[in-house]
This record gives structure tokens, sequence and C-alpha cells, in this order.
């Protein structure tokens, strides 16, 4: 287990190395990238801007939490476009043009090298470093302590997070197999995504469990800063360390059942 771990660390390294020096080829693309982020981190910025500048108390919420949620958004939308955006977007193409019959044929596991191959440098480099400043200001502006033992559960959360950000938007991205297009379905679920700027409980009760529960996106950037401001309860705790393992073992029994039903291009 441990030498199978390490076997596929190795070969992510190679994959980030690999894509770090073909972005960096091409520095205009790159810099033009992250100027796009900019431009949409400045209307995510508008949230935080106009709470500020009325000061208003929006259910509980004091602006500078609001700005730390925000960030929490913002960071983790940079962990997803860094790390899956890509792949998730080019699955269905593998199932169209057929190229998915050459990843089967390598010597690794399919979902690994058709999942997390690429490595995307110049739409999350922004995001990433705008949110966790934004983490960082708002959390210094609230007065709470930086215990060790809070940066480390903070650190816990935002990595759950990511994980779980894989396996429930890998999911929609699987009904390639069966519609090949998924246009549509990846538009719902990020609509149902940027919900997720703003402290969950401004929904009404019905969307905050959905959200947690069924959909669990709340989980994902909610969390964080609602363990920072002990705003959390222990059911949502529980819960915080069981549905990264549950969505992470049905996105992998869907992959299964979407890899059966896959007509290979030479069939």
């Amino acid at each position: 287990m441990l030498k199978t771990l390490k076997k596929y660390a190795l070969i992510y390294k190679v994959f980030v190395k690999n894509c770090f020096i073909a972005q960096m080829e091409y520095r205009i693309n790159f810099l033009f990238a992250n100027t796009i982020e900019i431009a949409y981190l400045f209307i995510k910025l508008l949230y935080v801007m106009v709470a500020f500048r009325v000061g208003v108390v929006i259910n509980g919420y004091t602006p500078d939490m609001m700005m730390m949620f925000v960030g929490s958004f913002t960071m983790m939308t940079g962990f997803y476009c860094l790390f899956f955006y890509s792949n998730f977007m080019n699955l269905s193409n593998h199932v169209r043009n057929g190229t998915l019959d050459l990843l089967i044929t390598k010597p690794v596991s399919l979902q690994f090298i058709a999942t997390l191959r690429n490595v995307d440098f110049g739409f999350s480099f922004t995001n990433v470093v705008a949110g966790a400043g934004m983490i960082i200001l708002a959390w210094s502006r609230m007065g709470i302590p930086v215990t060790l033992s809070r940066v480390v559960m903070f650190l816990l959360f935002i990595f759950l997070g990511i994980v779980l950000k894989y396996a429930i938007f890998l999911m929609p991205s699987l009904i390639s197999f069966w519609t090949v297009q998924t246009a549509a379905v990846n538009q719902m679920s990020t609509a149902i995504w940027d919900m997720n700027h703003v402290p969950m409980h401004i929904y009404g009760r019905s969307v905050r469990h959905a959200g947690t529960f069924l959909f669990p996106v709340f989980v994902i950037t909610n969390f964080p800063p609602l363990f920072v401001l002990d705003r959390l309860t222990w059911v949502h705790m529980v819960w915080f360390l069981i549905a990264p393992l549950l969505f992470l073992f049905l996105s992998r029994k869907l992959w299964n059942v979407a890899i059966r039903n896959y007509s290979s291009a030479s069939s």
C-alpha cells in the first residue's frame, strides 16, 4: 500500500513538473489567464466592499466574517482550477474522440491519469493567493487567537474540502460516458458552486440541508470559516469527517460503472 502511494506520488510530481514547464513556455498566455482571473476576483470582492461600505450585519455575520467566507470560496475555487477543472472538462473529449483508449493502455490507474493528469497554474495562482490573503486579513481583524490547533484544524478542513470537491464534481462529468456532452450539467454544478461564496445561514433551511448533506458544497468552503468562528455543531464536525470519504467512495463506484459503459473507439 505504502509502496503504491509512493509510486503515484512520484508520477504526480512528474505531471506537475511537466505542466509547469509547458505553461511557462507561453508566459503571455499565463499572464493573460491571471489577468482574467483578477477581473473575476474584483467581481467577487464587490460583495465584501458593499458589506464594508454599508457596515451592515447580515444574519449575524459582520463584514470581516463575510470577507473570510469570500476568501475561503476564492481559495477553494483556485485549488479546483489548479488540480481538477481542466481534467474534468477534458473527460468528455476523451470519450468523444476515443483518446481514452490511449490512457487505458497506461500501466497506472485510469481514473488517476484521466482526472489528475493536467495541472493548470494559469487560472489558479491569483485565486489561491488572494483567497489566502483575505482569510488572513479577516482572521486578524476579528481578533480571533491564532493557535496551533486552530491553524492545523483549518488546514485539515481545507485538505478534506479539496478531496470532497474532487469527488462531488467528478460525478457530473462522468455523465459524458452516457451522453458525451455534459455542458448543461457542468453549468448547473457551477451555478450551485457559486452559491457558496456567502455563509450558508443566509439561505433557508431546505437549501442549507441540501447544500450540506445532499450535494455538500457548503462543507467545502463554509465549514473552514465556521470552524474558526466556533459556529459548527457536533453533527457538522462528524459529517465533515464522513463526507469526503463517502463521496470519494461513491465517485469511485460511479467511475467503475461509467467505464463499463464506455465503448472503445476501436470496437
